[in-house]
């Protein structure tokens, strides 16, 4: 079951979406987010198969770039070092490729809600993107049983050959990371966007609860 109700009145005039641009001028769109092993990639890709929603990992968005062009050698310069890749570059990194989708006629603001996973990460990118997406509701999945959630990322690293992955303490410190970081983002934006979904049930059930809290806010027109 959904944690917290969503109010079905979108926030349009609250302080955080107070900004100078207007909706019509960016896209609509919701943000995902869910700690590592919340299942956050597979609601995003099953979402992501309706008409009017686009799913945008930045993750696989950074994995796309062409290595060989100019903003991909500059993505490299820090990934290729294990550097974070700053803020300002990740953003650029985004808006090349919604550009990008948006020349070949794969998204349309009128039509698309985007659908975005992984950004914003930082209040520093939240401030970076205002003028690009109307964010219309923030869906953060949850999982409050951390030693099960420990268990299920220790059984999925196995699966995948990944034994540094398996490892408790690397774990925890990946866990850490996510609700230091995560955290201020969330704050950045008013309470009633924020859907809060149970993910520790079965998947079906969550997809169901994330698409509760999306009917409100993204258009009907398939």
């Amino acid at each position: 079951m959904m944690v917290l109700a969503v109010r079905r009145d979108a926030m349009e005039g609250s302080e955080a979406g107070a900004v100078s641009v207007s909706d019509s001028a960016r896209y609509p769109s919701i943000l995902l987010f869910g700690c590592p092993g919340s299942g956050k990639g597979t609601q995003g890709l099953i979402l992501g198969q309706m008409p009017n929603l686009v799913h945008l990992a930045m993750g696989d968005i950074f994995r796309a770039l062409d290595k060989v062009s100019p903003i991909g050698q500059e993505f490299l310069s820090y990934s290729t070092k294990g550097l974070l890749v700053p803020d300002e570059l990740t953003v650029r990194v985004f808006r090349h490729h919604v550009n990008n989708l948006a020349q070949a006629g794969q998204v349309d603001p009128t039509f698309h809600t985007l659908l975005l996973d992984g950004i914003p990460r930082t209040v520093q990118q939240v401030k970076l993107l205002a003028d690009v997406v109307a964010v219309k509701r923030v869906v953060h999945m949850m999982i409050d049983n951390r030693e099960g959630l420990i268990t299920r990322l220790s059984k999925r690293a196995g699966k995948s050959g990944r034994a540094d992955d398996a490892d408790r303490k690397v774990i925890e410190n990946r866990l850490d990371v996510y609700e230091r970081e995560t955290q201020p983002v969330l704050d950045a934006y008013p309470k009633e966007l924020i859907a809060r979904v149970n993910a520790d049930q079965h998947p079906l059930a969550v997809l169901r609860d994330i698409a509760g809290a999306l009917v409100p806010v993204v258009p009907a027109n398939l």
